[in-house]
């Protein structure tokens, strides 16, 4: 009866975090097609260049993701801590860690842009890149939007 239940305690916590993961990927994914909407609608491109950018921003997005994003959002978790109470050990960590996925970050962004000027012209390569900034600074306008109306609301229930 011990062994049965241990088991399907391991089993629940493999399928919640199985679920927590897909749930990530999912919200990753979304966001991914959202930007790559944003800049086909907002950039004209033949037929080859379309397929060109798509496939390139896929393997690049995914590559990014896995190599830079995820283990950014890691590495900030385990330094989640005041940053007057780090060890100067633990501090020179933090910074060559950063430093290294920031480099990383850069060069697969790079490799990316060199492949898109491979197969699309450089003035359309501009104006992709274009696109893609004008989206990130879409959507930080709209989480601080969001957090000023979490805020606001905050307020309001404490007033009452």
């Amino acid at each position: 009866m011990k062994r049965f239940f241990v088991f399907l305690v391991v089993l629940i916590s493999l399928f919640l975090s199985n679920e927590s993961i897909a749930q990530k990927d999912s919200r990753f994914e979304e966001f991914k097609e959202m930007k790559k909407n944003f800049v086909l609608k907002n950039t004209i491109l033949t037929v080859e260049e379309r397929k060109s950018f798509t496939i390139l921003f896929e393997k690049y997005g995914n590559k990014y993701h896995d190599k830079v994003w995820v283990l950014k959002i890691k590495l900030k978790k385990e330094f989640n801590q005041p940053y007057d109470t780090l060890s100067s050990e633990n501090a020179f960590k933090y910074i060559n860690d950063y430093d290294y996925l920031e480099k990383l970050g850069m060069s697969i962004k790079h490799e990316r842009n060199q492949k898109l000027l491979e197969t699309i012209r450089p003035e359309i390569v501009l104006k992709i890149l274009i696109n893609e900034m004008e989206f990130d600074q879409l959507m930080l306008r709209r989480i601080r939007n969001r957090n000023k109306k979490i805020k606001e609301r905050e307020k309001e229930r404490d007033r009452k």
